[in-house]
């Protein structure tokens, strides 16, 4: 039997998210892999999943979870070379990661460096790789200035150690004073408290009045419209994610007039199967930069699969700083 975390309904994760014993998966067909699963990193679109918000909404039951660390320990035809190796993985929904086994396709599958632990592994390919194509869709340069909202989250923090990395000044905001000083702390040359003034005339002042050259938005909501007020001339903001709810409509006579561009990003659904060789390059990119000292993921917990609802309770409510992690299995570097 597996373990496997199952919601058997779309709604809140703490109602409709439960622990459940299931047969053992088949083996591996050809080109596939199954992985014991070591660690899984939580992000927020496990919530929008249970609650069916996500661009790919699969039917109930369904397991969330889509970056995985784990061991391979069956291989289908052609994929027998990942036999036994340590790897990261990103799932094809609904067979999710938060289990204690899960089958993937080896295309997108990639070899776990010893020098990254597995609980870093799985804070890597969600957050990083999001953050990573938007810089670089946006064409993010050095002397250039970056806005990112909810900068003490998982994107928020990547965005910024990628933007530094490329030798961008980063503006930060987040909600109370604790998270802006985590954003300081992870590079933000500024950080505002978007509850308590209005972020729009705080980025036009730290920027002497001309806007900031890229944005970064996780929130959605109203944050998108008021986003393109503080955008500099021949600006892009890059939507990445709706924690706030659905963005506002954007009419596009205002980019127009703005000379701006707006960008849609779902890293997730898209990327690793649709730009698999970009996605490799990337994961390269990171492990180099991780090695370099130059990013370090901001795990703030890490949580046994029985506590997952809880935790996407907290990142739904936005409560959280930087990545939560569920751990599955004790293995090396755990």
């Amino acid at each position: 039997m597996t373990r496997r975390l199952v919601a058997d309904r779309t709604g809140e994760p703490a109602e409709v998210l439960s622990v459940v014993d299931l047969p053992d998966d088949p083996p591996p067909g050809p080109g596939e892999v199954q992985l014991a699963v070591r660690t899984v990193g939580l992000n927020f679109l496990d919530v929008s999943l249970c609650r069916g918000e996500y661009p790919v909404r699969p039917t109930p039951p369904m397991t969330p979870g889509v970056e995985a660390a784990g061991r391979v320990v069956a291989a289908g035809v052609g994929a027998e070379h990942l036999l036994g190796q340590e790897v990261i993985a990103c799932p094809t929904l609904p067979r999710g990661a938060l289990g204690d086994a899960v089958t993937v396709d080896a295309a997108v599958v990639v070899p776990r460096p010893a020098t990254v632990d597995p609980t870093i592994a799985a804070a890597l390919p969600v957050t990083y790789q999001t953050a990573w194509f938007a810089l670089e869709r946006a064409g993010v340069a050095a002397g250039q200035t970056v806005l990112v909202h909810a900068g003490a989250g998982g994107v928020g923090i990547a965005v910024t150690q990628l933007a530094v990395a490329r030798g961008a000044r980063v503006i930060a905001t987040a909600g109370g004073a604790r998270k802006t000083a985590v954003c300081r702390a992870e590079g933000a040359a500024a950080a505002f408290d978007y509850t308590t003034g209005d972020f729009v005339a705080a980025v036009r002042e730290a920027t002497d009045g001309r806007g900031a050259d890229v944005i970064i938005d996780p929130v959605g909501g109203d944050v998108l419209a008021r986003s393109l007020d503080c955008l500099a001339f021949e600006g892009a903001v890059v939507t990445v994610g709706a924690a706030g709810g659905p963005p506002a409509p954007v009419d596009p006579g205002r980019l127009i007039a703005a000379n701006a561009t707006l960008i849609g990003l779902s890293w997730g659904s898209q990327y690793p199967w649709q730009r698999a060789t970009a996605v490799r390059a990337a994961y390269q990119a990171l492990f180099d930069l991780y090695g370099s000292g130059a990013i370090r993921p901001r795990v703030s917990r890490v949580v046994p699969l029985n506590d997952v609802p809880a935790a996407l309770s907290e990142l739904a409510d936005r409560r959280t700083i930087g990545k939560i992690v569920a751990r599955v299995e004790e293995g090396e570097g755990q």
